[in-house]
């Protein structure tokens, strides 16, 4: 899965996925530090996922500021789908 971060023009942040994933995800924590984001499922049978996508440095200030994140998934078969999920800022 490769997942691409966009900053929206009213300063929001949005997490594109290109492929479907496991489950719905129900917040989504930001480690401040290694610059990583979280992914945590509604499910109990999904731990959450950590994705490979380290945030650049001139992104962090925004993202730490937003309250939430937009989940967009991309689905060969279907269109896709969007949801809003808080956004935890974990770390210093």
């Amino acid at each position: 899965m490769n997942v691409e971060l966009n900053i929206l023009a009213d300063g929001g942040v949005m997490l594109v996925c290109d492929e479907p994933l496991p489950s719905i995800v129900r917040r989504v924590e930001y480690f401040k530090e290694q610059r990583l984001f979280l992914l945590i499922y509604n499910e109990p049978d999904h731990e959450g996922e950590l994705t490979h996508y380290e945030v650049p440095e001139k992104m962090s200030g925004r993202i730490e500021k937003s309250p939430s994140v937009i989940i967009y998934s991309l689905f060969p078969d279907r269109e896709p789908i969007g949801y809003k999920v808080s956004l935890i800022k974990v770390g210093i």
